[in-house]
C-alpha cells in the first residue's frame, strides 16, 4: 500500500513540475509578445512623428513663401508710392510756410523711427489679418494633457496626442470646433491687450463647440488659473480651404 502511495505521490510531483514548466513557457511567450507589441507601437509612433514633422516643415516653408510674396508686394506698392510722390512738381514755399525757416530739425524728427524687423512684422501681421476669417466674442478656455482634462492616463498609447495627430504643445496647440475652424489652421487671438497671439488648431474636444477654443497650457493648475476669457479670433486655413 505504501509503495502505491509513493508512486502516486511521484506522479503528482511530476504533474506539478510539468504544469510549472508549461506556466513558465506561457509567461515567457506572453512577455515576448508584449515586448514585440510595444516595439511595434514605438516604431509606429516614431514613423508618425517623422511624417508629422516633415509635413510641419513643408507647411512652414509654404507659409513663409506666401508671406514673402505678400511682403514683396507691399514693399513694391510702398516703393511706387514714394516714387510717384518724388516725381510730383515741387511747390514754392511761402513766407508763411514753416519749412522756409531753419530750426535745425529735420522733417520727421517728431516721428519715432521703426526698426526694419518691427516694420516687417507689422506688415506680415497686417497681411495675415487682411486675409483671415474673423470671429467676434469667442470664448477662450484652457486645458492641459493630464487625465483630468483629456481622460487619458500617462501609460495610454495616445497620451498627449491631439486629434490632428500632433503632440499637444503648450501655448501653441488649441482645440477648436472643426465646423467653425478647420484643423491645421493658424489661429490669431486678440485679447484686446494690443498684441496678437498666435496658435495652431491641433485638437478638438467634446466641450469645444461653436465660437469656443480651448488653449493647451503647461499644467492643470495653470489651466484653472487662466480660467475663461473672451477674445476676437482670426483664422487662416494653412491648406488654403474656405470657411466650412
Amino acid at each position: 500500500m505504501s509503495q502505491r502511495t509513493e508512486k502516486i505521490r511521484r506522479q503528482v510531483d511530476q504533474l506539478r513540475a510539468d504544469v510549472d514548466a508549461l506556466q513558465a513557457v506561457w509567461l515567457a511567450q506572453k512577455h515576448h509578445a508584449a515586448a514585440e507589441l510595444e516595439a511595434s507601437a514605438e516604431r509606429a509612433r516614431q514613423a508618425h512623428r517623422i511624417a508629422r514633422e516633415a509635413k510641419a516643415v513643408a507647411q512652414a516653408w509654404r507659409r513663409n513663401a506666401i508671406l514673402a510674396l505678400i511682403l514683396a508686394g507691399l514693399t513694391g506698392c510702398v516703393a511706387l508710392a514714394i516714387s510717384a510722390k518724388a516725381t510730383e512738381e515741387p511747390t514754392t514755399p511761402t513766407e508763411d510756410d514753416p519749412a522756409v525757416f531753419d530750426t535745425g530739425r529735420l522733417p520727421g524728427d517728431d516721428t519715432p523711427a521703426q526698426e526694419p524687423e518691427e516694420l516687417e512684422n507689422e506688415l506680415i501681421e497686417a497681411a495675415l489679418l487682411a486675409s483671415a476669417h474673423r470671429l467676434d466674442n469667442v470664448t477662450v478656455t484652457h486645458y492641459c494633457i493630464c487625465q483630468r482634462c483629456c481622460g487619458k492616463s500617462p501609460n495610454h498609447p495616445a497620451y498627449g496626442i491631439t486629434a490632428s495627430g500632433r503632440r499637444a504643445t503648450p501655448y501653441i496647440s488649441v482645440a477648436v470646433d472643426t465646423s467653425v475652424i478647420p484643423l491645421g489652421a493658424d489661429v490669431l487671438v486678440d485679447y484686446g491687450d494690443g498684441e496678437i497671439h498666435y496658435y495652431r488648431a491641433d485638437d478638438t474636444g467634446s466641450g469645444v463647440t461653436d465660437r469656443h477654443i480651448d488653449l493647451c497650457v503647461g499644467s492643470h493648475d495653470e489651466a484653472l488659473q487662466m480660467g475663461r476669457r473672451t477674445a476676437t479670433v482670426y483664422w487662416v486655413d494653412s491648406e488654403g480651404g474656405e470657411v466650412i
